[in-house]
């Protein structure tokens, strides 16, 4: 960062110091976040969201509504390679230089274990989890030999105990329960 035409710290005019990059970048990381929270839960509501809950409960019956099974499957992997784009963008800067050699098995299983552990469509399940995950190793810096071995216990308890993972509470976003209500009420009296 040397403050050179054309950068930031030259364009807002403030004086480069570079222990000013992690503060930018926990912003940057903020805002992505945020942004992407923002984006899931709109789509969520939108006939698309509504679409890919239907794909991801049973594709026969999707098909059989006639929802357009590969315009759907394309549309999520586009919009998700868009937000793993905007992630791997964050993560380059971050790094200054990417090789194949940045990625290792640890990381993947990593956030294999962030999802598993918080709960496939719980933003929030996976938010603790990745508090949990990436935060207990971090204090305990004297079992990283264990840690693929702790990985793996906690995957299968959590798998056997809570296999949804820790926050399961997400629901489909048109609930059909008050229709069942209403129905079991009249039934009860008679009227069914």
């Amino acid at each position: 960062m040397d403050g050179g035409p054309g950068t930031f710290s030259d364009f807002f005019n403030i004086d480069p110091d570079p222990s000013q990059r992690i503060t930018y970048l926990y912003y940057i990381i903020l805002a992505l976040a945020l942004l992407t929270n923002w984006v899931t839960l709109r789509l969520r509501k939108q006939p698309l969201g509504r679409a890919w809950e239907a794909l991801r409960e049973d594709e026969i019956a999707c098909r059989s509504l006639g929802i357009n099974l590969r315009n759907t499957k394309l549309t999520a992997f586009a919009i998700g390679a868009m937000f793993g784009g905007f992630a791997g963008c964050f993560f380059s800067t971050r790094e200054g230089f990417i090789s194949p050699d940045s990625f290792t098995f640890i990381e993947s299983a990593t956030v294999l274990a962030i999802v598993v552990l918080g709960g496939a469509g719980s933003q929030l399940g996976v938010v603790l989890a990745a508090i949990v995950m990436i935060g207990v190793p971090a204090e305990l810096q004297s079992l990283q030999i264990y840690r693929m071995l702790i990985f793996g216990i906690a995957l299968v308890v959590i798998m056997v105990v809570r296999p949804r993972g820790f926050i399961s509470t997400r629901r489909p976003t048109v609930s059909l329960g008050k229709a069942k209500i209403i129905g079991a009420e009249l039934i009860s009296e008679g009227r069914g």
